[in-house]
């Protein structure tokens, strides 16, 4: 039977899917529920009409042999016995007739075979060492490790009929113990797919991403019934096979990307602009030698907003060799704070500490971060504030207390004028945020252009990505980021938002100099009242070099 009269129709993306070319080793076929993952893999080779070689075997995986029986071996039955292969139970193996068998004098069930495999545990991939793999399609792909994965996938993938492949055809969608090395293999290099992937020995790799919105056999109410997940990392992974939000587990809320059913302002990665050079600025350092020293280059808006605007970082280098570096920035771009981690001020019995090489290097004094206990957990707590882009609920006005003048008097007069302006306050209606998120991150403009570009930060990204929580304790929940190779700028950032808020007043009152200056330069190009302009511009600090506002563009370095 082909496929050609309405038995399967691929949707638009299975058919890209099936349609690579064997030289592609392997390929993954990821993204959220219900986008056609185990069919698609289950009739690749008959697609192929590989099946009809009595060399060819396909193993199809699965992790577990409960998912196999209660999952895939009722949907094989409405596939391969409409092309005469038989089912053995025993061996959970298909057999498919040899050709000659349609003229009637072939031999039945000495054909291709197709089996249906788990591997629970890793000392299970020995049971197929005796195999020769045309094809082979693990499914759910991230619930399998990697050594299982590469072990199959390399060892017993091959061919000695060259009419037959040896390739890997997988699926699979965000979450499992495999999350992070399918990630890292498949989508990472190109998020959106649709390229060729060259890894080590010229092996050639794919990735086609799809969600329920490219099947169009998918229940409709199917993709409604996704937006009812409470948790949100798992609607953005099911819904859209978000692969990014399963490593942000702890701030689920961070958005490298827009998506169509929330708000515009639902984004912490933009492009690179023009930092205005009076916006106060702070740079902030992770200090390490066989771990990172990372850089933060922070700026605050007078809309009381924080931007990481360039990262820098260095791998088992001395300070004398990245301060100079760090130097030049600073005495550039005059920032109000040079700030490191605490652990820079250790007595590590030297002459001299980390935090005195570094001010010695940088010629200038340095602050150190605040280390106290449950500081992790306070920032951890600051950062998801700084992230938050849903506005803060509105009390109802019923809930609201009810005002008296009598009490707003006898306030003035035995508490004084703050404590009265501060009782009115709780009746001004609440005002529209317009600072949120309060946190952004410049991200890299071109692909793979990372090394030295001062506008791009794809460090302290992965790194918000990876957070994830710390073990439970006595019983308790974790509160605190779990520590993992690559989380200096995590901490960095910790740091930078315990220091930002002082210079928000700051940065707001430049910004109305700013603006009272460039009023008033704009009334002297139309009265030339140089004497009424003087005048005025006295009553602004500063003013006369704040009647243009300086912008600088930060080049490649």
């Amino acid at each position: 039977m082909s496929f050609d009269k309405g038995f399967w129709k691929p949707n638009r993306k299975q058919e890209a899917f099936l349609a690579l070319p064997t030289s592609i080793f392997e390929a993954f076929y990821g993204g959220g529920n219900a986008s056609g993952k185990s069919d698609v893999l289950l009739v690749y080779g008959l697609i192929h009409r590989w099946h009809e070689n009595p060399n060819f075997k396909q193993v199809f995986m699965r992790r577990t042999f409960p998912e196999l029986r209660n999952e895939i071996v009722p949907r094989s039955r409405e596939i391969y016995p409409k092309f005469g292969a038989s089912f053995n139970k025993t061996d959970m193996v298909w057999t498919f007739p040899r050709p000659d068998q349609y003229g009637g004098t072939g031999l039945a069930n000495e054909g291709a075979m197709i089996f249906l495999g788990h591997c629970e545990e890793e000392s299970d991939v020995h049971k197929y060492d005796s195999m020769e793999i045309n094809l082979f399609t693990p499914d759910e792909l991230t619930s399998f490790t990697e050594y299982i994965y590469l072990y199959i996938g390399f060892t017993r993938v091959r061919t000695k009929v060259p009419e037959l492949p040896a390739i890997i055809r997988c699926a699979g969608m965000p979450g499992g113990i495999g999350h992070t090395f399918v990630k890292k293999r498949f989508v990472t290099p190109y998020p959106d797919g649709g390229k060729i992937i060259v890894g080590k020995g010229n092996v050639k790799r794919f990735y086609v991403h799809s969600t329920v919105a490219d099947n169009p056999h998918a229940d409709p109410e199917y993709s409604a019934r996704l937006d009812g997940i409470p948790s949100e990392a798992e609607r953005k992974a099911r819904k859209f096979g978000d692969w990014d939000a399963y490593q942000g587990q702890v701030f689920d809320e961070f958005r490298d990307r827009h998506y169509p059913d929330e708000p515009d302002n639902a984004i912490h990665v933009v492009p690179p602009f023009s930092i205005p050079d009076w916006w106060p600025k702070m740079v902030i350092g992770d200090w390490g030698f066989a771990a990172m020293t990372y850089i933060g280059f922070y700026a605050i808006s007078p809309q009381k907003k924080l931007y990481l605007y360039r990262e820098l970082y260095w791998l088992k280098t001395k300070i004398e060799e990245w301060a100079p570096i760090i130097k030049a920035f600073v005495e550039r771009e005059n920032p109000k704070v040079v700030k490191f981690c605490r652990s820079a001020g250790q007595d590590r019995g030297q002459e001299h500490t980390i935090q005195q090489q570094i001010e010695h290097a940088l010629g200038r004094p340095i602050e150190l971060s605040n280390n106290t206990p449950g500081s992790r957990v306070a920032g951890k707590m600051l950062l998801h504030e700084y992230l938050r882009w849903k506005p803060k609920p509105v009390v109802p006005p019923s809930e609201l207390p009810t005002y008296s003048e009598e009490y707003a008097m006898w306030v003035l007069r035995n508490k004084g004028l703050d404590d009265y302006k501060a009782y009115l306050k709780l009746f001004d209606p609440p005002e529209e945020e317009k600072n949120i998120p309060k946190l952004q991150i410049f991200k890299c403009e071109e692909a793979g252009n990372h090394d030295g570009h001062p506008n791009c930060c794809p460090l302290m990204i992965d790194a918000i990505r990876a957070c994830s929580y710390d073990k439970p304790k006595d019983n308790k929940p974790a509160e605190d980021v779990a520590t993992f190779e690559g989380d200096d700028p995590y901490d960095d950032l910790r740091y930078a938002v315990d220091s930002a808020e002082r210079y928000f007043v700051e940065a707001a009152k430049e910004f109305a100099k700013i603006q009272k200056a460039e009023f008033l330069s704009e009334v002297l190009s139309g009265n030339r009242d140089w004497t009424a302009y003087y005048r005025n511009m006295r009553s602004v600090d500063a003013a006369p070099k704040m009647q243009v506002v300086s912008r600088f563009s930060h080049g490649r370095r």
